[in-house]
């Protein structure tokens, strides 16, 4: 009881310092603010759109699903935020301090990387979330559990900048906590790093699924694009479990085999499978993938019941 009771506390002063960090940074606009970094980002990105469209039978304001998609920016970039996601992920952080102390381990510090250079601590921090990001988009294609709330991000048809933020908050839940827990182990502090990681890699994600016409050459074949993004949307894919996993480079997809830019191929069909039916709401959206997994769930265990009744008859 005294343990909940603990975890508790440090909930709540988490939050209770978030509420406070929120209020205090809308009132200060500055250039590694994340609360303004990310409406820059839109703009940017949405200018792209409306001057150099690739796909001229929708504009930016007028395609399928844009209204909801600028919600979706709203919802994870501020709202999720301020209700206490920030609260969970240091609470996560705190949790797993206290799971190495059961094993006795105090100095959890493998690594200081602040006695390097400040170039090398960039590099070393950006190539590994880089890897964590591509992994975690890589475990939300290949496990079935997570696929089913990742594919509210891949039934979009039409996609444009916001069209990065129209996922399930369950993605946010499992995987941005863990995200930077191996950072502890270099006495890495998050915040130094969070302004170049908003402007880089959120950067590269808000325009990756931009709808503009532009040919990146081989730039596509060391950064994420517009061009080989759009085809990790497709419907019909060479492989399995997906294609360009890619955050911000795409070296991790050259490595693991995954990088796929088809030539003289058109542009792909955007979406998932016809035979299912994605709510268009945002309400519909988080609750359909509950229904699926719950589907899913029933029906293996009546199938289960089933075998077990044909093993006993033939006994």
């Amino acid at each position: 009881m005294y343990y909940l009771l603990s975890i508790t506390e440090v909930f709540k002063n988490n939050f209770n310092f978030y509420k406070e960090y929120f209020v205090q940074q809308i009132q200060n606009p500055a250039w590694d603010n994340p609360f303004y970094i990310i409406p820059v980002i839109c703009l940017l990105t949405f200018l792209l759109e409306l001057f150099l469209p690739r796909k001229l039978e929708y504009k930016p304001l007028s395609r399928k699903g844009f209204t909801l998609d600028l919600f979706y920016v709203i919802f994870f970039d501020y709202l999720i935020l301020l209700f206490g996601f920030f609260a969970f992920a240091s609470t996560t952080e705190y949790l797993f301090k206290e799971f190495l102390g059961l094993f006795g381990v105090s100095d959890y510090i493998l690594f200081d990387i602040k006695k390097l250079p400040f170039i090398f601590q960039f590099l070393i921090i950006f190539l590994l979330l880089d890897f964590l990001q591509w992994f975690g988009h890589f475990l939300l294609h290949r496990i079935d559990f997570l696929w089913q709330f990742h594919k509210i991000h891949h039934a979009q048809e039409e996609l444009g900048f916001a069209s990065t933020r129209h996922f399930h908050w369950v993605e946010y839940f499992v995987f941005k906590p863990l995200l930077f827990l191996p950072f502890m182990f270099m006495n890495f502090s998050v915040s130094e790093f969070v302004a170049l990681y908003l402007w880089i890699g959120y950067g590269f994600t808000f325009f990756s699924h931009c709808n503009i016409r532009v040919n990146w050459n081989w730039l596509n074949y060391i950064l994420i694009t517009p061009e080989t993004h759009y085809w990790h949307h497709a419907k019909t894919l060479p492989n399995r479990y997906g294609v360009n996993f890619a955050s911000t480079t795409t070296l991790w997809d050259h490595i693991f085999g995954f990088f796929y830019l088809p030539k003289d191929k058109g542009q792909p069909i955007l979406g998932v499978d016809d035979q299912e039916i994605i709510p268009k709401t945002f309400f519909g959206q988080m609750i359909h993938p509950f229904k699926v997994v719950f589907s899913k769930s029933k029906r293996k265990n009546a199938l289960s019941r089933a075998e077990k009744r044909r093993r006993r008859k033939k006994k």
